[in-house]
């Protein structure tokens, strides 16, 4: 028994070393120029080249939208689908479902012929309003708020609690890792999008730092490396303080309703 448990503890020390050795790598690579120590990729990047954090706090401030946006949006859809009556609510729900399992190539012609349409491409709103009604965060929500009682919403009904009352005064505080869940993972899917930036903008100088950093010269490697863990941070951050409810989020999900 021993022996299984030190070989389980072997697998998982060579696995978590796997994981972190390209972060010790780009860590170490961002402190290194022409074979010697220097912190000029800091400079550069903090100091003298200011488009690098510009591209940094655009990314960030796009991305805390969409991630609030979108829980908000899941809020109102999960609850309506968990603890509300309405033709057809299992019809729609299993097309939920069906678009969650597609992927974000088969949506992009329609967005961007739509977007045209309403004049939105070579702006900002071509990012942030095709990434507000994203189908998993509503899945999220729906399972979390089918596990707070429906006694609850009615005692909160029979006090003359309105709806919206019920949804951010007494469904959603009992919620908290479903909530945590689905903005963490919009943030992050929001953070990472390349795709859609290089389909709806023309102008360079808008992309995001997740498209820009990879437009790099491939002459500036240090440079480069200490953009790599500016774009690190973020997610690094938010799972350090927030791991345990994006896992209870996740598994409450994956729950049979």
């Amino acid at each position: 028994m021993k022996q299984r448990s030190l070989s389980v503890s072997c697998l998982a020390l060579v696995l978590t070393l796997a994981c972190v050795a390209p972060y010790g790598y780009v860590l170490f690579q961002s402190f290194f120029r022409d074979g010697g120590l220097t912190l000029w990729g800091y400079f550069q990047v903090f100091l003298n080249e200011t488009q690098y954090l510009a591209r940094f706090w655009t990314s960030l401030g796009l991305t805390s939208l969409i991630a609030l946006a979108q829980l908000l949006v899941s809020l109102l859809a999960g609850f309506g689908f968990a603890k509300c009556n309405f033709p057809g609510k299992k019809a729609i729900f299993f097309v939920l479902m069906i678009l969650m399992i597609l992927p974000l190539q088969v949506t992009l012609v329609p967005n961007y012929l739509m977007l045209d349409q309403l004049g939105l491409l070579d702006t900002y709103y071509a990012l942030v309003l095709p990434a507000i009604f994203v189908p998993l965060g509503t899945f999220i929500m729906t399972r979390s708020f089918q596990s707070v009682p429906k006694e609850v919403v009615e005692a909160a009904r029979l006090d003359g609690c309105t709806t919206l009352g019920v949804i951010f005064r007494i469904t959603a505080p009992m919620s908290k890792s479903g909530l945590v869940c689905t903005l963490l993972l919009s943030f992050l899917d929001a953070w990472n999008m390349v795709e859609q930036p290089m389909v709806y903008l023309k102008d360079f100088s808008m992309y995001p730092i997740s498209v820009g950093l990879a437009a790099m010269p491939p002459t500036e490697v240090v440079v480069q490396m200490v953009c790599c863990i500016l774009v690190a941070l973020p997610p690094l951050f938010l799972f350090a303080f927030f791991n345990r409810e994006l896992v209870e989020g996740i598994a409450l999900g994956g729950e049979k309703g």
